[in-house]
């Protein structure tokens, strides 16, 4: 059996119950690692931090460890839930991609308490996740990170290769609300498109807060509830970065891909456009789009209308009005 090292707060022979119980996970996790794994620390304190193989057994190992970590913080059974999904997501994300095409490396994970929160980083020392422009899995599962998690951020290594993804727990399960943004979603079905959705960017992540399908209540609730993109380098999150308007024009001889959001709502177009805020941060990514039979692809006086409004306070009815008076004349 590997031998586990305690960190030294881990209590003495009259162990508090939430040592107990991270012991007896410890355990666990410890029977099922190969003998030339070597596990950095397990701690019933406020640390944690583990090594492995980047190799598919490790998944459920390394999940096993977190979710253990996480009951011994006290996390709710929800939280505890959304740590075990997203750790899953980023260790197999290192897995599949950081070592493409060469010998498995290594894949660590660090957790750790920061008052209320829980903050948890999977480190690779390979190609990592934000390298990887050519895999198409990356950004769905960075995209299920984010719907988990409160808080993530996908970073390069500072010391050599790899990355980074940093993701952060607390009990703050509230989806975001954007009530002056909400509008403009009716804005664009007026005006411009088929579909639209307003996504607010929250804990460096893009978070769902309103989403509209001309017609279709079920679409309307289904787009609602969708997980925003979040690989980087596409089109949406460049329209952030560069803060100006992206639009995807679909080509009919490729496939769109299975069960996305293209290939539900039949979208000919995708439109984003980046709204910022009162203090000219980018605040929210507004999409439009045009369905299959619907709206045409908008003309550059339209795009031009929008990403002019998109630098001003949309929050604001007075912009939007402005907005407005723009499309009708376009």
């Amino acid at each position: 059996m590997l031998p586990l090292r305690q960190a030294a707060d881990a209590g003495s022979e009259r162990a508090r119950p939430r040592e107990w119980v991270v012991r007896r996970l410890a355990r666990r996790v410890s029977r099922d690692l190969p003998a030339n794994v070597v596990l950095v620390a397990l701690s019933t304190g406020s640390e944690a931090a583990w090594s492995l193989p980047a190799v598919p057994s490790t998944v459920p190992q390394i999940r096993r460890g977190a979710v253990a970590f996480a009951t011994a913080a006290g996390a709710s059974a929800e939280m505890t839930d959304a740590v075990a999904l997203a750790v899953s997501e980023a260790v197999t994300n290192a897995v599949v991609h950081a070592y493409a095409g060469e010998q498995p490396g290594v894949v660590s994970v660090q957790c750790r308490r920061d008052g209320e929160r829980l903050i948890v980083e999977v480190i690779d020392e390979g190609a990592g996740v934000a390298a990887r422009e050519d895999s198409p899995g990356v950004g769905h599962g960075l995209a299920t990170i984010g719907a988990l998690a409160q808080g993530l951020d996908v970073t390069s290594r500072s010391d050599g290769s790899g990355t980074v993804v940093r993701m952060s727990f607390d009990s703050s399960t509230r989806r975001p609300t954007a009530p002056t943004l909400e509008p403009l979603c009716a804005l664009a079905l007026e005006y411009v498109a088929d579909v639209s959705c307003v996504d607010v960017v929250a804990g460096g992540v893009l978070r769902r807060a309103a989403a509209q399908v001309a017609g279709d209540q079920a679409l309307t609730g289904w787009l609602r509830g969708a997980v925003p993109p979040a690989k980087p380098g596409t089109a949406t999150w460049t329209a952030l970065r560069e803060r100006n308007a992206r639009l995807v024009v679909h080509d009919p001889s490729v496939p769109r891909s299975p069960g996305g959001t293209g290939e539900r709502l039949q979208l000919t177009w995708w439109l984003a456009v980046p709204v910022e805020g009162s203090d000219a941060a980018p605040a929210a990514l507004w999409g439009l789009g045009g369905r299959d039979g619907g709206r045409p692809v908008p003309s550059d006086a339209v795009i031009r209308a929008l990403v002019d409004a998109g630098g001003s306070d949309l929050a604001q009815e007075g912009q939007r009005a402005v907005l407005r008076a723009r499309l009708a004349l376009a």
